[in-house]
Formats: C-alpha cells, sequence, structure tokens
C-alpha cells in the first residue's frame, strides 16, 4: 500500500492560496516559513508521545489512534509551541527534524524581492514537510493498534528498508520525507500560478 496523501495536499494548497491573498508580499513568505517551523517544533514535542504509540496496543483502530494524536498535537502547539516559537527560531543553531529556520531566511527574502523560482521552492517545501509531518502522525496512529515501526513504514511506502531503531523525529522525518512525500509530491504536485 501507499498512502494517498491528496487531502492534504489539498488543504496544504489551499492554505498558500488563502495565505497568498491575504497577505502583503512582503508578509506571505515569512507567514509560509512560520507555518513550517511552528508544525515542525510541535512535532518534535509531540514525539515523545509518537515513539510511545509503539510501545503497546494504544487505540481500538487507526482512526481513534489518528484523532487522539491530532488532538495532543493541537493542543502541544497552543500550550507549548506558540508561547515559545519565536524564541525557538532565534537560534541560528538549532535544528528542528532535518532542518532550521536559519536556512529559510535567504529564501524568505528572495521571495520578497521577487524571485519566482524562490516562491515555488518555499511553497514547495511547505508541502514537503507538511505531508512528512502528515505520515509520521499515520505512522504513529499505525503504531498504536500493535503494528511494529518498520511494519508501518512499508505499509505506507510500499518500500521495505531496513534502518536502527527509528528513535528520533529527524530520523523519521527523512524517511517519510523520502519515502512517502517526495514521490507523492513527484507525481501529484502542480505549482500555483505566480502571481503573488
Amino acid at each position: 500500500m501507499r498512502v494517498d496523501l491528496r487531502h492534504i495536499l489539498n488543504e496544504g494548497m489551499e492554505n498558500l492560496s488563502k495565505w497568498r491573498s491575504r497577505y502583503s508580499k512582503t508578509e506571505y513568505p515569512e507567514k509560509v516559513a512560520l507555518n513550517i517551523f511552528y508544525r515542525k517544533y510541535t512535532m518534535e514535542f509531540l514525539f515523545p508521545e509518537i515513539l510511545d504509540s509503539f510501545e503497546d496496543v494504544k487505540y481500538a483502530d487507526f482512526n481513534d489512534g489518528l484523532e487522539k494524536l491530532k488532538t495532543l498535537y493541537g493542543s502541544i502547539a497552543i500550550s507549548k509551541t506558540q508561547p515559545i516559537l519565536m524564541e525557538l527560531l532565534e537560534d541560528v543553531h538549532r535544528k528542528v527534524g532535518t532542518t532550521n529556520f536559519h536556512v529559510f531566511k535567504s529564501l524568505i527574502s528572495e521571495v520578497q524581492n521577487g524571485s519566482i523560482e524562490k516562491l515555488e521552492e518555499l511553497e514547495y517545501s511547505y508541502l514537503y514537510y507538511l505531508l512528512t509531518d502528515e505520515c509520521i502522525l499515520l505512522w504513529a496512529a499505525f503504531g498504536g493498534t500493535g503494528l511494529k515501526k518498520l511494519d508501518v513504514v512499508s505499509k505506507l511506502s510500499g518500500v521495505i528498508i531496513k534502518t536502527d531503531e527509528i528513535n528520533s523525529y529527524s530520523l523519521i522525518e527523512q524517511i517519510m520525507g523520502q519515502l512517502c512525500a517526495s514521490p507523492y509530491l513527484n507525481e501529484n504536485y502542480k505549482p500555483l500560478p505566480p502571481n503573488v
């Protein structure tokens, strides 16, 4: 089975379109980048519970698990991430997952200066990380039904892998990004018109 991410991709494209119309050319790239990192830090804070999903059967079924994880995600986003996000972004050396906010600063600046190529790169990055993080939530929801970590990776991606123990957000982000988000975007991504 390969996971169908159509709903999440559509939601991401709708968010980008909505933000394009709501924010100025200067505000828009910052909004997109902040959203990427707001979600990534929330996922990092949630990661102990994500790992805990694989310890026992935690959920009645996959849908129950996904609903509980998304509720917990929302709670962590508001209570833990939101109050300190700007402080977290100031640390130029702090990575969250496989990236850090400092890497995006020049991209934001180039988009603000009118670069169409960099605009598409920023929007693609937003979609890539959105799909990747959604796949991590799916991974944990399946794990909470009693499946093993690598079995769930195979179930979602259709690929059998061998790796060391998956025990960090950055490792599962890399795996889900390469095996699920990238192939899905390669097949289904169509950029928005460049009229920001």
